[in-house]
């Protein structure tokens, strides 16, 4: 691209930005594989004590239907377009203090991205780094209103990277309108957690579409394996705690569920009988301990593991106990009651919450 660009011709403010495109959204999600191996081993000494679990391997008890984790997303291949060169804009200090509070607290001299000019014609110089060029100078246009070289649509990918911009320079307001118009452009929202579902959720979460967000949140939640996969996007530390908390909560309170039963099982106070109660109790237990060979999952992935343990026992009669009854509704309730973020909760001073394109909300 050009190395330089005259948003105002007349401007009085020089920015230049310095290692220009470095800025990449790369999906690491967070490994957790270590809190899931304390949870199930806490869990699986009390169902089968400290002894035995040193003595047994998970083969013993294998029936081919182990639960193994499905495979990470995987980043699209970015081509690298780092550069050692400087893009420089003109601007208007004007347009900039009016539409963010942090150009306004640059231009102010207290910032050292700012410092006054020699030029008679300019006054300001402010610096930046490594945003991306073509990103940075789109958020320019709509800044200075040059409404007519403002595409009417980019890819959610740009979208991603022009919200950490809008979030870095807290000009919510000014983009509002061309925001709307990407989003409705964009797409459907998707319906499972992955690398879209998480930039979807920080644009929701910068921009305030409190719709979006719940329904993004809800996905990683419910979806997410381990840690959620930031891709490097600046969430407020209390939004990733809320998920992850909410998260742990559900899949802790479902295997104390599982533990519950399995106790009462042992007891004598489910079954019908000593034989019946044996029986659903060694199908649990065997269930159970193919946890030994879950390394991270999801909660979803957790709970359709649980439903997948063996549900009743052969006989030669009907027979209506089963297993699941015992703890499907308890696990059921759990999961309804995983309550969504609320965007009012963490967005600190933004706007407002905005209406979302109904186009956008369709699955």
């Amino acid at each position: 691209m050009d190395l330089r660009h005259d948003l105002d011709p007349e401007g009085d403010t020089i920015l230049v930005l310095r290692c220009p495109n470095t800025q990449q959204l790369v999906w690491e999600p967070k490994d957790a594989g270590n809190k899931w191996k304390r949870r199930n081993y806490t869990l699986r000494a009390k169902l089968f004590g400290s002894r035995l679990m040193s003595d047994m391997e998970p083969d013993h008890f294998d029936d081919g239907n182990t639960y193994e984790p499905s495979p990470e997303p995987i980043a699209p291949t970015i081509e690298s377009s780092v550069s050692s060169h400087e893009v420089e804009f003109r601007l208007s200090s004007r347009h900039l203090t009016l539409a963010s509070p942090v150009f306004k607290k640059m231009m102010s001299g207290s910032w050292k991205e700012s410092s006054p000019s020699s030029d008679g014609q300019v006054r300001y110089e402010l610096t930046a780094t490594e945003w991306d060029a073509n990103d940075f100078l789109l958020l320019m246009r709509v800044i200075h209103g040059r409404n007519i070289q403002v595409p009417l649509s980019i890819d959610l990918e740009t979208l991603g990277r022009i919200s950490v911009l809008v979030d870095y320079y807290q000009c919510q307001e000014v983009t509002r309108l061309a925001v709307g118009l990407w989003i409705d452009k964009v797409g459907k929202l998707p319906t499972s957690y992955g690398r879209e579902c998480v930039i979807w959720m920080f644009v929701s979460w910068v921009f305030s579409y409190s719709e979006i967000f719940e329904n993004m949140t809800e996905l990683a939640m419910k979806g997410s394996e381990g840690g959620l996969g930031t891709i490097y996007l600046p969430f407020p530390p209390t939004l990733l705690t809320g998920l992850e908390q909410k998260r742990d909560h559900f899949l802790d309170e479902m295997f104390n569920t599982l533990g519950k039963v399995c106790e009462d099982l042992c007891k004598g106070h489910r079954g019908c009988n000593i034989e019946c109660s044996s029986m659903l109790l060694g199908s649990l237990m065997k269930g159970m301990y193919r946890l030994k060979r879950y390394g991270e999952c999801s909660a979803e992935q957790a709970k359709s593991a649980v439903y997948s343990v063996r549900l009743s026992h052969d006989s030669y009669c009907s027979h209506l106990c089963n297993l699941r009854n015992l703890f499907e509704p308890d696990i059921e309730r759990l999961w309804c009651g995983l309550d969504v973020l609320k965007l009012d909760e963490h967005n600190g001073q933004k706007t407002k919450s905005a209406d979302v394109p109904s186009s956008t909300l369709q699955k």
